[in-house]
């Protein structure tokens, strides 16, 4: 009888520990599952960021990129418009330098001046070799 009690005893403890294995196997699983889900969460959240920084910077060097071929075709635009203002105006500019004090009795003598001046100040703004072809 006591050989029954004891196997009663045995069987029962086997069957309660098989059950808390499986229960704790199906609770790990869950634990592993949300584990890997907020890693992969983590992970995803990262790469984004980094896409996001590259996509900002990829932007930023764009936009500089972008301003520097303006600035430099404003200033090519610029230089030929000085350029071209110089090439029309130059023979009547050093006319007036060359025969001026003999017409200073012209009405607009000092507007004539003053422009002269503001011409050569213009004209030093081009580089000096502006216009030269190498050869």
């Amino acid at each position: 009888m006591l050989e029954i009690i004891f196997i009663s005893i045995l069987l029962c403890l086997t069957l309660l520990f098989l059950s808390l294995y499986v229960v704790q196997k199906g609770a790990n699983k869950q634990l592993i599952a949300k584990t890997l889900e907020t890693l992969l969460i983590h992970q995803l959240t990262k790469n984004v960021d980094k896409s996001d920084k590259d996509q900002s910077n990829e932007d930023f060097l764009k936009f500089v990129s972008d301003s520097r071929d303006w600035a430099y075709q404003y200033i090519e635009e610029v230089q030929e418009s000085i350029n071209k203002f110089i090439t029309d105006i130059e023979p009547e500019i050093e006319y007036f330098d060359k025969y001026g004090i003999v017409g200073s009795a012209f009405p607009h003598y000092d507007s004539m001046k003053k422009i002269s001046g503001a011409y050569k100040e213009l004209k030093k703004m081009l580089p000096e070799d502006y216009g030269k072809i190498d050869t």
